[in-house]
This record gives structure tokens, sequence and C-alpha cells, in this order.
């Protein structure tokens, strides 16, 4: 199992590429958080500052997970997470969505609108980290089934 306070050189060497993270936050502060911590644990990001950023994103890329702000100004994060489920090739990227603390309400959207999983505010990058290796290791593990890829 890894250890998650080890380097950055360590973690990243768990994947054969670096995985790929698409981040969606409109508070440049929350983005630049996220974009540092996740960069320096040996991921590729994408940073995108609002709905319509992570859509045109998507179009290029398939990220291996997506960190989703859950209540983006522009179009919430839970009808994002909607249309990025409904978009052909898309569908299986795993979505972890940043809620406001306990609330249950976001808690249970989360999952009906397309979450793997959900991160409570205010955030702590170790615990981002470890729950998107988790997703991020099923996500290369599947793929690597379904494409016989080793």
């Amino acid at each position: 199992m890894m250890n998650l306070r080890t380097s950055s050189t360590e973690f990243s060497t768990s994947f054969k590429v670096p995985p790929i993270v698409l981040v969606v936050d409109d508070s440049t502060d929350t983005l630049n958080l996220l974009c540092e911590g996740v960069s320096s644990a040996g991921y590729i990001v994408i940073p995108a500052k609002n709905s319509s950023e992570a859509m045109k994103c998507l179009e290029f890329a398939a990220p291996d997970a997506i960190l989703l702000d859950a209540t983006s100004p522009e179009i919430k994060g839970f009808e994002l997470g909607r249309r990025i489920k409904s978009m052909p090739g898309r569908g299986n990227i795993p979505i972890l969505f940043m809620i406001e603390p306990a609330n249950s309400d976001q808690i249970i959207n989360s999952f009906e609108n397309g979450g793997s999983d959900y991160i409570q505010k205010p955030l702590r990058v170790p615990e981002v980290l470890a729950r998107l290796l988790t997703r991020v290791t099923i996500s290369v593990n599947t793929k690597e089934r379904r494409f016989g890829t080793k």
C-alpha cells in the first residue's frame, strides 16, 4: 500500500504515465491550492475556472479524474457532473465533488449526479490526494483491463 506522505517523486512512479486530473473551481485561491497540491504529487493538472472551460477541456482531453466544485456559479457542479457523464467517452471518468461541510443534501446530490466520491470543504490537500489516488488507481486499472494494456 502506498504511503501518501512520501515524496512526489516516489508517488509519481506508481503509474506508468502521470495521470491527468481536471480541476474545476471558480475560486482562484482554491484552484491554485488544488493545482499546486495535485501537480506536486505527480499528476498532470488541467485547471478550469468555470463549467464552460471544463467542457471545452473535455472536448480534447479525457482526464483520469475530475475534481469539481459542487457550487460553481455558472452551471452548478451537479449539473456539470450530469453533462460529463452523458458525454461519449467521458462517462467513466471519476468525479470527486467538493462540497460544503456537513451538508447531507450535497453528499446525496454528489452520488445522484455522477460522483464517485466527495470531499468536504475546507479542503485538506492530503485528504484530496488520498481520495484522488483511490479513484485514479481504480480508473487506470479499469482502462488497463478494458484495453489490455499493462
